[in-house]
């Protein structure tokens, strides 16, 4: 599905964890991260692709974290597909894959991402950078409620306009308006 939602001058944003393979490797097993994973390569002039000697994007994504922690990274990348975004922001929202996401990480997250997009706003811009693509946080595999992700999607929202990109929401089902989808959700839940 997020395959027919982006475009080239998107930054493609996606959630992740911190949990590495036996290779090196960062688990992106599911979701976003997976078909971020099964999508993209990193650019071959990207800095970590010499050190790490690949350009597999889940490797790239393990030294990064294992490196510097569990924060948001900007990568440059090459996608399989001719009119798939040029850059990817891992965002965590999880210690461990297999847990629930946390809203202080996901707080964390978002403050540490808007200082990775100002560093890169430059480069992004240069290469056509409009729009940042941006997953509800947590709230599909990461079992949170929109309501409890929403305040910090909407400042997420407010901050990236300020720095002159766009931003639209996405779910597995497509583009969404978070007010919208909070009150379909709240239907949801009031039928069942």
């Amino acid at each position: 599905m997020i395959k027919t939602l982006w475009e080239p001058t998107d930054l493609l944003i996606f959630t992740t964890n911190a949990v590495l393979k036996k290779d090196g490797s960062l688990v992106m097993g599911r979701g976003i991260a997976r078909a971020v994973r099964d999508s993209f390569e990193a650019h071959p002039k990207a800095p970590e692709v010499e050190i790490v000697e690949t350009q597999k994007i889940d490797r790239i994504y393990g030294y990064l974290v294992k490196k510097y922690g569990n924060l948001p990274f900007i990568v440059p990348v090459v996608g399989k597909q001719p009119d798939s975004p040029r850059f990817v922001m891992s965002f965590p929202t999880k210690e461990d894959w297999r847990k629930p996401s946390s809203l202080s990480l996901i707080q964390k997250s978002r403050v540490y991402a808007l200082e990775e997009i100002k560093r890169w706003r430059g480069v992004l811009k240069e290469w056509g950078a409009e729009r940042i693509l941006c997953p509800l946080w947590g709230t599909e595999n990461g079992k949170l409620p929109l309501e409890k992700v929403e305040k910090e999607l909407k400042l997420f929202g407010k901050e990236v306009k300020n720095l002159s990109f766009k931003i639209a929401y996405f779910n597995r089902e497509g583009l969404v308006d978070i007010r919208t989808e909070r009150e379909r959700n709240s239907r949801r839940k009031s039928r069942g």
